[in-house]
């Protein structure tokens, strides 16, 4: 017997809750008896989280439906997000079924402003695990009592705490052998199957996905840069990679330094066509990197983070605070002969170098400039260290010695 663990639930990042979403993992349960408790089949409720790792934790509050007569759910979350300023928010909605197609549907933004990113991956019901699970005591919980019930499996070590009539109270989640956690209190509880509108797809999802590419304004080169895990291949297909400002919305957050201390950092130069797509979410799966969300063969553009936007999340704007993350698909690059623009979005692609973190980080001081500038975007002082640092392999001028080593074989995206 297998088991899928909603481990995308938490994976979605902590750095905005959906910026590089992970399958669920599938777990062996044979050594495991159907000994557990099953939680109320549909209900909805007001829910308050922390999710991310010990070093960068991300509270959100929102509600949740829970519907697993007709295997779906979703998920309505909004997350203060105070890297680069303490004004912004992040807004999203998880829309998850199990059917064929593109069965997990995520809005983000708020307004008039928000893009779908539609995915298909293996449905999964996170209290699925409790029928599995050991009673391990009870708790009290805003005044309510609750029975504790916990399992523990090679990916996750999971527990909930369920009121007499089924529905929870409390839900954690982590990982072992990292530093990811989730934590989960529900409130507000309404037994019983919400209104179907509630499962219908958002404005943006049943209408507007893909979004239409940006106006034409031809050819840019572009200078890009990609941190990766040293046996993956120096290549940008089906990728996603940032600018140096973009770039720092991951080497400026708490626990960078763990985080990307044994990779590596290439820079790239590129020439697209403008008429960006959205952002795709670029996956390394079954064997193959590929970009999920995007718009077709359209170079895909976000502002980091989705902020800052104003148009399609920074799919057209200039994005000068927060800085651009761009997803490169494979069915977009230009053979030979093309033009950039004719019938292809990317080509001509050049790595200039390759570089270990740990100089920029450490060596050149970034952690520290990023500490400086945190809550101040723009992070000029850091993009500009990191950009130098791969400039050149001059010390003098900031930069950092050369990486020659070739990749040994694929390995998981890391962004």
């Amino acid at each position: 017997m297998y088991l899928t663990v909603a481990a995308s639930v938490l994976a979605q990042s902590t750095l905005g809750g959906w910026s590089r979403p992970l399958g669920p993992a599938l777990v062996d349960l044979s050594d495991f008896s159907r000994t557990g408790i099953q939680v109320a089949p549909q209900w909805s409720a007001t829910v308050h989280g922390l999710r991310g790792t010990t070093k960068l934790m991300s509270v959100y509050d929102g509600e949740m439906y829970y519907d697993s007569i007709n295997q779906r759910s979703k998920q309505a979350l909004v997350t203060p997000f105070t890297l680069f300023s303490d004004h912004d928010v992040l807004h999203s909605e998880t829309l998850a079924k199990n059917q064929s197609g593109l069965n997990i549907n995520m809005t983000l933004g708020q307004g008039t402003d928000t893009v779908c990113k539609a995915m298909q991956e293996p449905y999964s019901d996170m209290f699925q695990w409790t029928q599995y699970a050991q009673r391990n005591g009870t708790l009290v919980v805003h005044g309510q009592t609750c029975d504790v019930w916990a399992l523990a499996v090679k990916t996750s070590t999971l527990s909930t705490c369920l009121r007499a009539d089924g529905v929870p109270l409390l839900y954690n989640q982590t990982v072992p052998g990292t530093l990811q956690q989730m934590s989960i209190e529900f409130s507000n509880h309404t037994v019983g199957p919400a209104p179907e509108s509630v499962f219908a797809p958002s404005d943006a999802c049943g209408h507007h996905y893909p979004t239409t590419p940006c106006a034409a304004k031809g050819k840019a080169t572009l200078d890009v840069y990609r941190i990766h895990d040293a046996a993956e291949p120096r290549e940008l297909h089906g990728r996603n990679v940032g600018d140096s400002l973009g770039d720092m919305a991951f080497v400026c957050t708490q626990g960078a330094a763990e985080s990307y201390g044994d990779s590596l950092v290439s820079y790239w130069q590129m020439d697209v066509d403008t008429a960006f797509g959205q952002y795709g979410y670029c996956l390394y799966i079954e064997g193959q990197n590929k970009c999920y969300g995007g718009t077709g063969k359209q170079v895909g553009r976000e502002s980091a983070m989705g902020i800052d936007g104003g148009d399609k999340l920074g799919q057209c704007s200039n994005n000068s605070r927060v800085g651009s993350w761009l997803s490169i698909p494979t069915e977009g690059e230009c053979k030979d002969g093309q033009e950039v623009g004719q019938n292809c979005s990317w080509g001509n692609a050049k790595r200039i170098r390759t570089v270990n973190a740990s100089c920029i980080l450490h060596d050149r001081g970034l952690l520290d400039m990023c500490e400086k500038e945190i809550g101040h975007a723009p992070f000029a002082k850091s993009a500009e260290i990191f950009a130098k640092a791969l400039e050149t392999n001059d010390p003098t001028k900031g930069g950092c010695p050369d990486i020659s080593e070739e990749p040994l074989d694929l390995v998981s995206v890391l962004i």
